[in-house]
Parts: structure tokens; C-alpha cells; sequence
């Protein structure tokens, strides 16, 4: 029977379309980038190295978390893989590893950025292509206050795709501002703040927290990352001679520690804060072991303590998820009271929460609401968070934490924090 190669010809087309149709359906459904059946990537940028590599043990918990996961099925069945690339926590260095890890690896989200100068170079990167920067590691303002509303400081645009975890650092400050004034309202301050968006977040909200008492502030001095000790000392110096009897510090780890140092080498004792970025165990051990005196400075928490606090079931979970890491300086680490790895549990934890709410065929898009409506309390409690506080969000509340508790060093040079006083609420 001849061919009538017309007929056949349409039929051709017919079944092609028909193909195409079919295959533009099955790639909306499984064409989610970094997500397959059996697993989920996503990305983030550390500094692994640099004048902040005291925060490589955040990935390296998170990391564990994911392990944990994984061990015990992963999320619907699927493994999470976590791609980290080192950044230096240099800005210049973040949108080539961002995009890295968008183009080449396909990350399915970034997660847990640390920074806000780096995280602050790929927002608009990733905002404008619906990529979901979350649980960035900063707490900064921005990251809560331009979710709905095109604010200056957001460049002008809402920024909806980019969340953060913590407390924000203006609200951090606005506490120690209420606690200066009632334990030395008369006190003559003394800032040391990190001359960048980070430093200047904290030093607004000091002042905004000080109110008409702003020009207590005798003196605020500005560093740059990577600035000696000696540098660090002279500015020391310079409140000193302002007549500063309380002194606040706005600094990365780092700085934090030669802050703490050269202030006893000089022989300056004012009343002292320590930001929580800074308030690490391990980093004030660090500044006691080179002759800091420690007693009576004071910071905040809003995670449990894995010395002070080690019975609490999560810090027992801690420990067993990083000892299944074989990792000794990570176990070494945990047990010495590093923070930085509860950090990384807790928000780990959260991502993961929120990935378990994005459902069965997560999206982008799917993983933002879930993001924005999380509600980590009673029987969905995060276990690493300081006990009495939640991890929680809405269209009106955008930082998912949103609590404080105070703590002051006792014990000298090997000493620990202690919480007192009550759990501050609504940090922003």
C-alpha cells in the first residue's frame, strides 16, 4: 500500500508537538534547578580563610547537619548537598563565587552567606533572578526591612528573595543602649565599630537606642578589617583621652580580640560590651590567654550554650551529630563552648524546616513561603536556640529571630558567659 507522505508528514508533526508538550510539562515539574529525586544543592560563601576565618566552623556544622539529615533519609527522600566556597569575607571575591555556584553547580538556593559586605554584592544578582539568598549569616537590618518596601537602603528596590536568620544588629544594640542607661546613666561611651555597613548598622542603633542620651557617646572610632593591633590600641588611646568610661565594641572576632587585649595592656577598665558576632567562648578564651581581663564584660545570646547549658536535650544532640563527624577539632571546638557551631546547627535546622513546609516537589518560589511562614515552637521547637525564644515569621514579622537574653563573663581568664535578666523580645 503506497505511502501518502502528506498524511504521514502531518501525523509527524502532530506526534512531535504533542512530545513537546508533554516535555515542556515534565520540566516545569522536575526543572527546579538543583532538584532532582534523589537530592537538593544548594551553595553558600565563607570565609574559610582571612581576617575571618574564626567562622569556618559555622559551614562545618551546617555541613554536619546536612549529614544528620541525609543519614536518616534526607527531606522527602532526597539528600541535601551543600557546595561552600571560600570568599575570604571580601566582597570583591563573593559575586564570582555566587555566580558560580548559580550557573555552574545550579545551586537550588544560597544558603547561609556569610557577611554583609558580600552578602550585600550579590543581592541584586540574585533578587533579580528569583534565587533564594536565605539564613544569611549577618544581622543586618537590610535583610528584614526590604522584603515588602523599596527603602533607600535597599537600593531602591524590594528585596524579597534574601532573608536572614538572627537578631538584627540595630536591635542587638538598642539593648545595650537600655543597659548602659540604667546601670551607669551617666556613662561617657566609647565606640569601636568596623568602618562598613556592618559597623555602622551596630553604631545607628546604639545611637537610636540611646536617644536624646546619643551625645553620651564621647568617642566612636572606626577600623578596617585587617587592622593590627597596634591600630586597634590607638584608638583605644584616643577614647580614653575622651574621657570614656564605657566601652562598646562593634568588631568582628578579630579585632574583638586585640580590642581586649591592648584595653588591659593600657590599663583602661570601663564597663564593656561585646557585640554577639564577637561574644564567641572561643574568641574571649583567645583574648584571656594573651592577658585580657575579661571579668564583667557583658554581650547577649539567643542560642543555647553547649558549656553552660550542656544537659539541655539539643546540646546533647549537638554533640552527638558533630561527634558522627570523626571531625576532632570540630569536637574539640563544640566541647570548648564554640558558639559559631550551634549557630550553624540552629540555622541549618531551620533551613531544613523550611524545606520539610516547601513540600513534596519544592520550588524556589515554594521554599521563600515556607521561609516566611515559619513557626519553630512547641512541638516544631529548634532545638539549638536558647531556651524560652522562637524562630518565627510572617508578613509582618520578617526576622525570624527576634530575641535576646544578656550574659556576662565571669571566671577570668578561662571562665564562661552566664545569662541574667530577662529574654528581651521584638529585636528590630
Amino acid at each position: 500500500m503506497p505511502v501518502n507522505r502528506r498524511k504521514l508528514a502531518t501525523l509527524l508533526f502532530a506526534l512531535l508537538a504533542t512530545a513537546a508538550v508533554a516535555g515542556t510539562a515534565a520540566a516545569s515539574h522536575e526543572g527546579t534547578p538543583g532538584v532532582t529525586k534523589k537530592q537538593i544543592v544548594i551553595g553558600g560563601t565563607f570565609p574559610f580563610t582571612g581576617p575571618a576565618a574564626l567562622y569556618k566552623t559555622i559551614p562545618a556544622a551546617e555541613a554536619a547537619y546536612y549529614a544528620y539529615v541525609n543519614s536518616k533519609g534526607g527531606v522527602f527522600h532526597r539528600k541535601i548537598k551543600d557546595i561552600t566556597l571560600d570568599d575570604q569575607y571580601d566582597p570583591s571575591q563573593t559575586p564570582a563565587k555566587t555566580k558560580q555556584l548559580v550557573e555552574q553547580d545550579h545551586v537550588f538556593a544560597i544558603v547561609g552567606s556569610l557577611g554583609t559586605a558580600p552578602v550585600l554584592s550579590t543581592w541584586d544578582y540574585l533578587n533579580k533572578r528569583k534565587i533564594p539568598q536565605v539564613l544569611v549569616a549577618t544581622g543586618d537590618a537590610y535583610w528584614g526591612q526590604c522584603v515588602h518596601k523599596a527603602l533607600p537602603l535597599c537600593g531602591g528596590k524590594k528585596k524579597p528573595w534574601t532573608m536572614g536568620w538572627q537578631p538584627n544588629y540595630p536591635g542587638e544594640a538598642k539593648v545595650y543602649a537600655k543597659y548602659i542607661l540604667k546601670k551607669k546613666p551617666n556613662a561617657k561611651i566609647g565606640v569601636l565599630y568596623q568602618n562598613d555597613s556592618y559597623g555602622k548598622n551596630y553604631l545607628n542603633g546604639l545611637r537610636t537606642g540611646l536617644g536624646s542620651h546619643k551625645n553620651q557617646i564621647v568617642d566612636a572610632e572606626s577600623y578596617n578589617l585587617g587592622d593590627s593591633a597596634q591600630v586597634i590600641a590607638a584608638h583605644e588611646v584616643a577614647m580614653r583621652t575622651h574621657g570614656a568610661d564605657t566601652f562598646v565594641i562593634f568588631a568582628t572576632p578579630q579585632a574583638t580580640i586585640f580590642a581586649l587585649v591592648d584595653r588591659t595592656a593600657i590599663g583602661w577598665s570601663p564597663l564593656t560590651l561585646v557585640n554577639n558576632v564577637s561574644a564567641n567562648r572561643l574568641f574571649e578564651l583567645a583574648a584571656g590567654k594573651n592577658g585580657a581581663d575579661l571579668n564583667g564584660i557583658i554581650s547577649s545570646t539567643y542560642t543555647a550554650s553547649p558549656t553552660t547549658q550542656a544537659n539541655l536535650p539539643g546540646m546533647k544532640l549537638a554533640k552527638k551529630i558533630i561527634g558522627a563527624t570523626g571531625n576532632q577539632a570540630l569536637q574539640q571546638s563544640l566541647a570548648e563552648g564554640d558558639g559559631n557551631i550551634i549557630y550553624g546547627l540552629a540555622s541549618a535546622w531551620t533551613f531544613v524546616d523550611a524545606l520539610k513546609h516547601a513540600g513534596k516537589h519544592p520550588t524556589r518560589a515554594s521554599l521563600m513561603k515556607a521561609l516566611r511562614h515559619l513557626n519553630e515552637s512547641k512541638k516544631n521547637k529548634n532545638p539549638f536556640i536558647y531556651p524560652g525564644m522562637t524562630v518565627k515569621t510572617s508578613n509582618k514579622r520578617t526576622f525570624p529571630m527576634e530575641q535576646l537574653k544578656l550574659v556576662k563573663w565571669s571566671g577570668g581568664a578561662g571562665g564562661d558567659w552566664h545569662a541574667f535578666g530577662k529574654i528581651y523580645t521584638g529585636i528590630r
